[in-house]
C-alpha cells in the first residue's frame, strides 16, 4: 500500500453524499494549524442509509474493520458496527477512517452540523466542526497531542 491518500478518501465520501463532519486533525488544519495526521477523524449521520453509504464507499477502498476476532469487510458488517453509534476505525487502501461517535467529549452529528463550517480540506469541500467543538473535543481528549493542538489552535485564534 502506498501513502494515505486522504484527499482521494474525502472527494469519495462526498460523491458519494455520505452526511459527515471532519473533526480532528484534519479540522485542526482547516483551522489554520499545520499539522501532520495518520487518519480522517469523522462523525457520520445516524442515518441507516448513510451508513451504508460509507460502509460501501469504504468496502469500494478496500475498507475493513477489525473487532476483536473477527474482520469485518462487507457493506452490511461495516454499517451494522456504525450502527452501534460508538468509534468505529476503518482501515482503507486510501488510508485510516476513523469514525469517532461514541467517544467521550464528541457531540453527536447534528448538534456538529448546527455549528459546522463548510471549507476546503486537502481540496475537497466539506463541513469542519466549529472552532469551540474542536477544543472542547481535543479538552476531552487530554492526549499529549489534543493538548498540543489546544495551545496551537488558541495561537491562531487572532
Amino acid at each position: 500500500m502506498s501513502g494515505p491518500a486522504f484527499d482521494e478518501l474525502l472527494r469519495r465520501l462526498a460523491a458519494a453524499d455520505v452526511k459527515f463532519v471532519v473533526v480532528g486533525g484534519l479540522a485542526v488544519n482547516a483551522w489554520g494549524v499545520v499539522r501532520g495526521t495518520k487518519d480522517v477523524d469523522v462523525v457520520v449521520a445516524p442515518e441507516v442509509d448513510n451508513l451504508k453509504r460509507l460502509a460501501e464507499v469504504a468496502v469500494a477502498a478496500g475498507g475493513h474493520v477489525q473487532q476483536g476476532e473477527a474482520l469485518l469487510g462487507t457493506p452490511f458488517s461495516i454499517a451494522s458496527a456504525l450502527a452501534g453509534g460508538e468509534q468505529v476505525p476503518i482501515e482503507t487502501d486510501l488510508g485510516r477512517l476513523d469514525v469517532v461517535q461514541g467517544l467521550d467529549g464528541v457531540p453527536e452529528y447534528e448538534e456538529l452540523r448546527a455549528q459546522a463550517t463548510e471549507a476546503e480540506v486537502l481540496g475537497v469541500r466539506v463541513l469542519i466542526c466549529s472552532r469551540n467543538h474542536l477544543a472542547a473535543m481535543k479538552r476531552a481528549a487530554g492526549r499529549t497531542r489534543d493538548l498540543a493542538d489546544l495551545e496551537d489552535l488558541e495561537a491562531t485564534e487572532d
